[in-house]
């Protein structure tokens, strides 16, 4: 089986009151090894490219951990 894991990897202040994080998607087997990766810039973008990774895993797919 497979599992997603996000982790912020960067901040970027947009302005002095907004700041946004950079994530980095990783899709590992059973062994820990990654298999797929990817970045995203937010949490809406961190959501579609988890979408886009259970798309193409499906049922492979038994935890998504989203860490802060």
């Amino acid at each position: 089986m497979l599992k997603i894991v996000s982790k912020p990897i960067d901040t970027y202040e947009l302005s002095p009151t907004d700041t946004q994080h950079e994530y980095i998607i990783y899709v590992k087997d059973s062994t820990g090894q990654n298999i797929d990766g990817a970045l995203a810039y937010g949490k809406t973008d961190r959501t579609k490219v988890t979408e886009t990774m259970i798309d193409k895993y499906g049922d492979q797919i038994d935890l998504i951990e989203h860490e802060e």
